[in-house]
């Protein structure tokens, strides 16, 4: 026989055999088990309860007393709350995510305001002295007995351009508020 035949030859030999070690092995079952549950409703209240519209009142506004886009001095605040419960069953320290939407003021070049009923006039929505703009929103973490509670804040702002002017007439504006979580 020759010398490259018998190389070869042990070379397919020698490979048979790791092919045939490699075929002898253990075999380990894996489960994965688990409990689908469905999420529990959550209710979201304000002042009126739970999944009501929430109404935030500005009463009567001095026209010429409402902040323009860079003051601070926050004429109009009003404060309220939103609660979100959800009881125990969501789990704990679960993240959450707040969704503001609405229409933003064509006045504001940052899109931070809301637009209200008539020009000129925008509402600011403010978590924690923390400005959340229409179309945004911001995370959240429930707490680990199923509620959170969400201290919010409103302000008036108008556009301070030249040739803007309001007028004394009621006014309105709309968002949605809506909580995402798993």
């Amino acid at each position: 026989m020759k010398r490259g035949t018998l190389i070869t030859v042990f070379r397919h030999g020698l490979l048979a055999l790791c092919g045939a070690v490699s075929l002898v092995s253990q075999a380990v079952e894996v489960n994965f088990t688990g409990n689908l549950i469905n999420n529990p409703p959550c209710d979201v209240s304000g002042p009126d309860g739970p999944n009501q519209p929430i109404k935030v009142t500005f009463n009567e506004l001095g026209i010429t007393k409402i902040d323009g886009l860079g003051d601070k001095t926050e004429y109009g605040r009003q404060d309220f709350t939103l609660t979100l419960s959800c009881g125990a069953g969501l789990g704990n320290a679960v993240a959450l995510y707040l969704e503001y939407r609405g229409m933003s003021a064509p006045f504001d070049p940052s899109n931070k305001t809301l637009q209200a009923s008539q020009a000129g006039l925008g509402i600011r929505l403010y978590h924690q002295g923390v400005l959340i703009a229409p179309n945004s929103g911001t995370p959240m973490t429930m707490s680990d007995n199923g509620v959170l509670t969400l201290p919010l804040y409103a302000v008036p702002v108008k556009d301070t351009r030249p040739g803007v002017t309001l007028y004394e007439d009621e006014f309105t504006a709309t968002a949605s508020v809506e909580m995402n979580y798993p």
